[in-house]
């Protein structure tokens, strides 16, 4: 479908990763080969240790450190130190202050967080819970609601829309048709984004099968962003919206107590966290939901635990056994958590504009940032036109 990053393979793929990696002070070159087979693991033609060993040397080299899922953590007892929380520091001097406090303590790898401390390391296994989504795309009305709701909410850059509405043209039986999905972070389980993270910033959370950002350890590489093929991942640019949005005003930091909730601080990946923040409240009634969920108006978001039968979006999937359900990309391997209700959009389908417009709502459409679009594009966007 158009307007997701292209495709492992795809001729396109290289230019597209270059645009994105060469924005960084990092490895081009290692983030290009690393995305790729990471992509490789999810679609089983590599395994998890092979790929770990393959990039291990390449990775310390460039980071000073090598903290990836893909090998077992070291069980220890020891909290993980902090990355300082001065952002005027070059990436590579939080690296370099990350090393010091790893060998303060006397722990080889002790930057990645413990097996204990909720993260996914590549030992643990599968969590009982699975929080994912049912998104009916037969209901979508493509309100750009659940954009709104999450804005407030979050208080994302100018131009990041967490969920994003593809609204898209289509032909189905001969006829062309429009159609509306809604796209978020898809919190796989398994996700090659955090196989390729060397803090272990990007983690999937044992407990709810989250996928995450620690805001603290991340270096803003943006390997994660070119090993998704989801394109769900925006850079921290500190441009909160303007007309949309408020100050962030739930806990960042959630129950493992690693710093997830809410918008990123510039230079530090975000994304979709389904609302981490409501489900590690103690208030109840903000458990179990999400901003988008509660604002769609015509219930074509259900959010829940995948796993339980009983839960709201699985109820659902039931109740609409009769029309068709996939997952977006199922076929890369990353396991997915959303499940979509509708028609699925062909490799042909085209982007189109409305029924409402992001600028109606006082946002800007800035779907093409995640790609790597250059700075006189974004500047085009900010001043209305569409992506």
């Amino acid at each position: 479908m158009a307007d997701l990053p292209p495709k492992k393979g795809d001729p396109e793929w290289e230019e597209w990763a270059e645009d994105i990696l060469d924005s960084t002070e990092f490895d081009t070159d290692l983030g290009k080969r690393i995305s790729k087979d990471a992509l490789r693991i999810a679609e089983g033609e590599l395994s998890k240790a092979e790929f770990h060993e393959r990039y291990s040397d390449e990775m310390k080299a460039e980071f000073g450190v090598d903290e990836r899922p893909t090998e077992p953590a070291p069980e220890t007892d020891t909290a993980m130190p902090r990355v300082p929380g001065d952002r005027n520091q070059t990436r590579r001097n939080v690296l370099k202050a990350m090393g010091g406090a790893a060998a303060a303590v006397g722990l080889a790898g002790c930057v990645g967080a413990s097996a204990d401390d909720g993260s996914e390391t590549g030992g643990n296994p599968e969590p009982d819970t699975q929080l994912g989504m049912a998104i009916d795309t037969e209901r979508c009305i493509a309100c750009l609601q659940c954009s709104e709701a999450c804005k407030e909410e979050n208080n994302t850059d100018i131009g990041v829309h967490w969920p994003y509405v593809f609204r898209y043209e289509d032909e189905h039986a001969g006829e062309n048709r429009e159609d509306f999905l809604t796209r978020h972070c898809q919190h796989c389980s398994e996700p090659s984004c955090t196989y390729v993270c060397p803090t272990q910033a990007r983690y999937r959370r044992t407990e709810d099968g989250l996928v995450l950002t620690d805001y603290d350890t991340c270096v803003g590489c943006k390997y994660c962003q070119v090993a998704c093929p989801y394109g769900v991942n925006y850079l921290g640019k500190d441009e909160p919206n303007e007309v949309v949005g408020n100050e962030f005003d739930g806990d960042r930091v959630g129950r493992d107590g690693r710093t997830v909730g809410g918008n990123p601080p510039k230079g530090v990946m975000g994304k979709c966290t389904f609302c981490v923040h409501r489900q590690d409240s103690d208030d109840e009634e903000l458990q179990g939901t999400t901003a988008c969920e509660q604002a769609c108006p015509v219930d074509a978001i259900h959010f829940g635990d995948m796993k339980d039968r009983d839960s709201d979006p699985r109820e659902h999937l039931r109740e609409k056994e009769a029309s068709n359900q996939y997952k977006l990309l199922d076929e890369v391997g990353n396991e997915p958590n959303i499940v979509y209700i509708g028609k699925r959009p062909s490799k042909d389908a085209e982007p189109v504009q409305g029924p409402v417009s992001y600028e109606q709502l006082n946002m800007r459409d800035g779907n093409y940032d995640y790609v790597g679009a250059p700075e006189d594009a974004a500047a085009e966007s900010e001043e209305g036109d569409a992506a």
